[in-house]
């Protein structure tokens, strides 16, 4: 007769990707150790500084009883920050390393081991995942290096650290072993139910007084596309094992939602999953979808949200129309999608499951249910050709070309990506980008194309961005970009909320024809500039005094543009205003509780523009 393992005592066998948040006997007062978290602000333009990898790692912490921060740590102003940290004097100080923070992290950690010669030192990320050891040999003042989820790996790791134990058993990291050289432990497979995690602590929202941008939310984790040039995990680039996707429940997603909204008096989030609608972009993704979207409604939480789509998904059936209405009434009006290019041979590239017409599609549609479309353009990559770019500058001028800088981005390599294996399979990655992990150091196969790429790209800013791709002084391309966003939300928000208003959707219409008129002009302009760029490469005409000129052009063109826009705005503020409409209904922050209870709907505080 066989005897199960219950009848005999046993524990139940662990399924791979089991995590559960433990504390080893033996630590008797976790608070004494205390870990930091270090935000690098570098990088591309983004409107809230919150980092929810991060955010998580420490809420992982605290509930099993360790100390921990979150610092942020603004470009050209590390030794404040860490003075700060030694003053906390923790046992552990970890980075979140991209591509692009490479070097500032090189440059903040030779400070800060300055100052704390015995701290232990850890980085982890996109960098950390995909380059491993390598980080440690780039950054010198590192001692560790995490590869894949956090939560479990700095679980581990700062118990072992608290005990004073070795850590060269913890499994999911790299380390310098005595004699100075590399060691890679194996991987843990990814964490299998996501519901198992606390809610993300929310120190940086707090530290900014309740007030950034928008707050970031997490329903999901992994991708089942496999785009070449992503880092974010998916089919294509995954080094742990398990599913590609996993997902929390619509409950889950609500009570957090609600919760920051109770705690925080805030309710502009920004769902951070790469596909909003996976896992399968259609029937079970979208009925995952609606259920989020329905509860938002059913709670009566007045919110708004932005989310990120694939074009495929969405098409013009009756359903997905009747959806996008649906995530509209819940608060959706901005959605990012990888658009990319608007050329055959190049979606093919980037292996996107999208066609032109597709990406045409998209655009359409979510102008048509009024939601800002933030797309993603690669025009700028080493086999781009002459022909390409005119076709994307073509494309863009027909959708969506207002903001210049999706005519001029540039391919920004991460490590660990199908793009960079095949770039390094065609001799095209510079020398030093394994040295350095500088998305940029590759060669385009048409020495005109990489003359125009580096021609626009030193037109925004100063070297950090031309050279790195660090925004340190931002420019009026820069600013019209996220003006643009608000400007379209104000917009969204006040048809929500007074829709039904007598007079107040003449006043918006209005509006909405004079901001379609200006972007399409902004567009025409664009498409021009950039044609006569392209062909000044090709004649050979491209000089330092016509590049002095166009940045003097670009800044007052843009900067009257904002303008224009600005003192329109404030006039439909005031026309809305006497037809009595509260324009600072539309704020992201909530008023405070009065002794008299909260208000029956939500409105107040300051208008977000």
């Amino acid at each position: 007769m066989l005897t199960s393992g219950k009848e005999l005592g046993l524990a139940p066998r662990e399924k791979p990707g089991h995590f559960e948040i433990a504390l080893d006997a033996r630590i008797t007062d976790p608070a004494a150790f205390r870990v930091s978290f270090v935000i690098l602000l570098d990088g591309d333009l983004v409107m809230s500084p919150e980092h929810l990898g991060v955010a998580y790692m420490a809420a992982t912490l605290r509930a099993a009883g360790f100390s921990c921060e979150i610092r942020e740590a603004e470009h050209g102003r590390h030794q404040e920050v860490v003075d700060a940290i030694a003053a906390y004097a923790p046992g552990l100080v970890c980075f979140t390393l991209m591509s692009l923070n490479v070097p500032s992290c090189v440059e903040f950690c030779a400070a800060l081991r300055k100052e704390m010669p015995e701290v232990v030192i850890a980085c982890g990320g996109p960098a950390g995942t995909f380059t491993g050891t390598d980080v440690l040999r780039v950054n010198p003042h590192a001692d560790i290096v995490a590869v894949g989820e956090g939560e479990p790996i700095i679980l581990d790791l700062a118990q072992r650290l608290a005990l004073g134990e070795d850590i060269a058993g913890c499994p999911g990291i790299g380390y310098r072993d005595a004699d100075g050289g590399y060691r890679q432990n194996p991987a843990r497979p990814l964490v299998h139910n996501l519901e198992v995690l606390p809610y993300p602590v929310r120190d940086q929202l707090i530290a900014h007084g309740n007030k950034l941008e928008y707050v970031r939310v997490s329903t999901s984790r992994g991708c089942v596309a496999r785009c070449t040039f992503c880092a974010a995990p998916n089919l294509g680039n995954r080094v742990q094992a398990g599913k590609a996707w996993r997902g929390v429940g619509p409950d889950y997603v609500l009570d957090e939602v609600e919760q920051l909204v109770r705690d925080h008096r805030f309710r502009t989030f920004d769902f951070i999953d790469s596909t909003f609608e996976d896992p399968d972009g259609g029937r079970v993704g979208k009925k995952r979808v609606r259920a989020i979207a329905e509860g938002i409604l059913d709670r009566g939480l007045d919110i708004y949200y932005n989310v990120c789509m694939r074009a495929e998904n969405w098409s013009d059936s009756a359903e997905d129309h009747d959806l996008l209405d649906l995530l509209v009434r819940s608060g959706l009006e901005k959605v990012n999608v990888g658009i990319e290019s608007g050329v055959p041979e190049e979606l093919l590239l980037w292996e996107k499951r999208a066609t032109v017409e597709d990406n045409i599609s998209i655009i359409r549609l979510l102008r048509e249910h009024g939601i800002y479309l933030a797309m993603g353009f690669i025009p700028f990559h080493p086999y781009a050709t002459v022909e390409t770019l005119t076709q994307n500058a073509d494309f863009l001028r027909e959708h969506a070309g207002h903001n210049l800088r999706r005519l001029t981005e540039r391919l920004e390599v991460y490590p660990g990506t199908s793009i960079a294996r095949k770039l390094a399979d065609d001799g095209l990655l510079g020398d030093a980008y394994e040295d350095n992990l500088d998305p940029y150091d590759y060669r385009h196969s048409d020495e005109r194309v990489e003359r125009l790429a580096v021609h626009f790209a030193s037109l925004y800013n100063d070297e950090d961005y031309h050279k790195r791709g660090v925004i340190t002084d931002q420019s009026a391309v820069f600013e019209f970009e996220t003006f643009n966003v608000v400007v379209q939300t104000f917009v969204s928000r006040l048809y929500r909320r007074f829709h039904a208003l007598p007079g107040a959707m003449e006043v918006l219409e209005r509006f909405k024809d004079f901001l379609h008129e200006t972007r399409q002009d902004m567009g025409r302009q664009n498409h021009e500039f950039f044609m006569e760029n392209l062909d000044d490469v090709l004649t050979d005409r491209l000089d330092p005094a016509k590049r002095r000129r166009q940045l003097e052009q670009i800044e007052a063109r843009f900067r009257s543009c904002i303008d224009r826009i600005r003192a329109e705005q404030l006039r439909v503020g005031m026309r809305l205003h006497r037809f009595g409409a509260d324009v600072t209904a539309i704020s992201s922050s909530l008023p405070p509780v009065t002794p008299g209870g909260a208000p029956r709907s939500y409105n107040g505080g300051a208008p977000t523009w």
